[in-house]
C-alpha cells in the first residue's frame, strides 16, 4: 500500500474519515426524523399553554446555563479536533459558533436580574440580559449558516494553512466578539431599545426576536439544500429545529419570564446543545472501534505477509541447499563412478587376455568404488531426511556405554583411550536416543580420525549442567583445527577429510537444534578440539532438597574408561 493510499494528506482533495464527511445513512436519517417528530409534537402541545405563569425557580437559571456552557464548550473542542484532521474551514466556523454560545452564557447569567444581584452584575441594566439573549440566539444560527455555505459542492474544502493559526485566530475573534457584545449591552444599555418591561417582553422586542428566529430558519433551509447530507448535517438540522422551538416558546409565543414557554423553551435549548455533542461522542467511539478493527486487520495481513515471506525464504533456502547437495552429489559420485568404469574396462581387458587374477583384483576395486558411491548416497539421504525427534527420558550413562564400544569396533591396536565423566546431576536427558547416539558416534569418529598419528590417542567425554540443559563435551588431543575451517565447521559440504563429504557435522547440528539445543567447537593449535552440544534435562522424580544438603546427598561423579583393545572398565570416584 502506498503512502498516498495509506495516509491522506490534508492537501489532497480526498476527505479523510470524519463525522462531517461520513454520509448519513438510513438509520441516522430515521433517528433524526423521529427526534424532530417528537420535538414537534411536544412543541405543538406546549404552544397553547406557553403563557401560563409558573413558579419562579431562580436556581434553575444558573444551573441550566452552566450545563449549556459545558456542553457547548466540549462540542467546540471535539469539532476543533476534527478540524485539525480534516482541515475544513466549515468545521472551524461551526466550532467557533459553539465556542461563542459557551462564552455568551457567562455574561448572560451574570447580568440576569435576581440571580446574583437584584439588577445583575457587571453594571448591567434591565435590558442587558434580553439583548444578550437576542445576540446569543441570532448569532449561533449565523455560524451554522456559515458552516453550511462553506461545505462546498463536495461537502468539504481542504485548508492548506496551519490549523493552529486559524484556530487561534477564530477563537480570539469569538472572544473579541463576546466582549464587544457584553460591553455594548452593559456600558451602552441606556441607548438600546427597551425589550423588557418588568418580566414581560415589549412589543418592539418582537421585531428583533423575529429576526433572530428567521436566522434559524435560514440555516435550516441551507443545510437541507446542501446535499448530500453528512451525519453532522443531519444532526445540525435537528439542532436548528430545537433552536427554533426554543426561541418560539421562550421569546415569541410566551408572555415573559417564568411561564411555561420560558421553561419549555430552555428545555429545547438544552436539547439543542446536547444533540451534536452526543452524536460526536458516539460517532467518535464508533470511528475508534472501526480504527481498532482496521488496525487488527492490517496487523493480521502483515503477519500473513510476513509468514508468506518467511515461507518463500525457507523455500529459497531449501532450493539453494538442494542445489548445493546436487553439486556435491555430482562431484562426489562422479569420482567413484569414473573409477568404477575404468576398473570394469580394465578387468574386461584382463579377461580378454586370459588373466583372471588381475581381472579379479580390478573387479574388487570396482566393488569398493561402488560401495563408496553407495555410502555417499546414503549420507546425502540422511542429510535430507531429517525427521521429527521423539524425546523421552534417557540415561546418558547407558547411552554412552552402548555407543562407545560401537565407535571403537575394529580399532584394535590403535592405542585409543576414552574417558567418560558423568556429572551426578547431568545423567538424565530428554532426548531421542537413536539420534543423540548418532551425534555422539559422529563426534567420536571425528575425534578418532583427528588423533590419527598421535602416539597416545586420548578422547574425553564429559557431561555438566548448563541451567535447564545438559552440556555434553567430546574432546581429543589432536592437532586442532585451522581457523578458516573452524569458522565454517558446521556448514554442509565443508570437510577436512580427503574422502569426506562434509555433511556429518551439519547433520549433528540439525539433530541438536531439533532437540532445542546448540552445538559449537573450541579448538587450539596442537591442543586438540572440543565439541560441545546441549540437550534438555529430563524430568526426574527426585525430591528437591535444600542447597546446604545438596552437596552432602549428591552422588559422586561416575567415571568410565574404554580402550580400543576392548578392555572396558567403570568405576565411581
Amino acid at each position: 500500500m502506498t503512502q498516498a493510499a495509506g495516509r491522506l494528506s490534508p492537501h489532497q482533495n480526498v476527505p479523510p474519515i470524519s463525522l462531517s464527511m461520513l454520509p448519513a445513512g438510513t438509520r441516522e436519517k430515521r433517528l433524526a426524523f423521529a427526534v424532530v417528530t417528537i420535538s414537534t409534537v411536544f412543541f405543538v402541545a406546549a404552544l397553547p399553554f406557553a403563557k401560563v405563569r409558573l413558579s419562579e425557580v431562580w436556581p434553575f437559571i444558573p444551573i441550566y446555563e452552566a450545563a449549556l456552557g459545558i456542553n457547548d464548550l466540549i462540542t467546540a473542542v471535539l469539532l476543533l479536533a476534527q478540524y485539525t484532521i480534516v482541515r475544513a474551514r466549515a468545521l472551524l466556523v461551526l466550532a467557533c459558533g459553539y465556542f461563542f454560545t459557551a462564552l455568551i452564557v457567562i455574561p448572560h447569567v451574570m447580568s440576569y436580574p435576581g440571580v446574583f444581584a437584584p439588577t445583575g452584575l457587571m453594571g448591567s441594566g434591565p435590558q442587558t440580559t434580553a439583548w444578550l439573549y437576542i445576540a446569543w440566539h441570532a448569532l449561533f444560527p449565523v455560524f451554522v449558516l456559515g458552516y453550511a455555505l462553506l461545505r462546498g459542492e463536495n461537502g468539504w474544502r481542504g485548508d492548506k494553512t496551519r490549523p493552529g493559526v486559524l484556530i487561534a485566530g477564530g477563537l480570539l475573534g469569538v472572544v473579541v466578539l463576546t466582549l464587544a457584545i457584553t460591553a455594548l449591552t452593559t456600558l451602552g444599555h441606556n441607548s438600546l431599545p427597551a425589550f423588557m418591561i418588568a418580566n414581560h417582553y415589549s412589543s418592539s422586542a418582537m421585531l428583533f426576536l423575529g429576526g433572530a428566529w428567521l436566522f434559524s430558519f435560514a440555516a435550516l433551509a441551507v443545510l437541507w439544500l446542501r446535499k448530500p447530507h453528512s451525519i453532522l448535517d443531519i444532526w445540525l438540522m435537528v439542532v436548528m429545529c430545537a433552536w427554533i422551538f426554543d426561541v418560539a416558546l421562550s421569546a415569541v409565543f410566551n408572555a415573559g419570564r417564568f411561564d411555561l414557554g420560558f421553561y419549555a423553551g430552555r428545555v429545547y435549548g438544552f436539547l439543542a446543545a446536547s444533540f451534536v455533542l452526543i452524536v460526536l461522542l458516539l460517532e467518535t467511539g464508533a470511528l475508534y472501534a472501526r480504527l481498532v478493527h482496521a488496525a487488527e486487520i492490517e496487523r493480521n495481513e502483515r503477519v500473513r505477509q510476513l509468514k508468506a515471506a518467511q515461507g518463500r525464504l525457507e523455500h529459497l533456502s531449501r532450493v539453494n541447499e538442494l542445489g548445493q547437495m546436487v553439486t556435491a552429489l555430482v562431484h562426489e559420485v562422479k569420482q567413484p563412478l569414473t573409477a568404477l568404469s575404468n576398473y570394469i574396462r580394465t578387468s574386461a581387458q584382463f579377461v580378454h587376455f586370459d588373466e583372471p587374477a588381475k581381472a579379479k583384483a580390478e573387479l574388487a576395486r570396482a566393488a569398493e568404488q561402488a560401495r563408496r558411491a553407495s555410502t555417499i548416497l546414503e549420507r546425502l539421504r540422511d542429510y535430507v531426511k531429517r525427521g521429527e525427534v521423539t524425546e523421552q527420558n534417557e540415561d546418558l550413562s547407558v547411552l554412552i556405554e552402548e555407543i562407545v564400544p560401537m565407535s571403537l569396533a575394529g580399532l584394535q591396536g590403535e592405542n585409543i583411550r576414552m574417558n567418560v565423566i558423568l556429572h551426578p546431576k547431568a545423567w538424565l536427558a530428554s532426548i531421542d536416543k537413536l539420534k543423540i547416539q548418532q551425534v555422539l558416534h559422529s563426534l567420536i569418529k571425528n575425534a578418532i580420525e583427528a588423533t590419527a598419528g598421535q602416539a597416545d590417542r586420548e578422547i574425553d567425554i564429559a557431561t555438566m549442567l548448563a541451567g535447564d540443559m545438559i552440556e555434553i563435551v567430546v574432546s581429543d588431543n589432536g592437532p586442532g583445527l585451522a581457523p578458516h575451517v573452524h569458522e565454517q565447521l558446521f556448514e554442509p559440504f565443508v570437510t577436512t577429510k580427503p574422502n569426506g563429504m562434509g555433511v556429518g557435522l551439519s547433520i549433528c547440528r540439525s539433530i541438536v537444534e531439533q532437540h532445542g539445543g546448540r552445538v559449537w567447537a573450541d579448538t587450539e593449535a596442537q591442543r586438540g578440539t572440543a565439541f560441545h552440544f546441549t540437550v534438555r534435562r529430563g524430568q526426574s522424580d527426585e525430591v528437591d532438597v535444600p542447597d546446604y544438603l545438596r552437596n552432602v546427598l549428591a552422588p559422586p561423579a561416575r567415571v568410565m574408561s574404554f580402550t580400543s583393545e576392548d578392555e572396558t572398565s567403570a568405576n565411581n570416584s
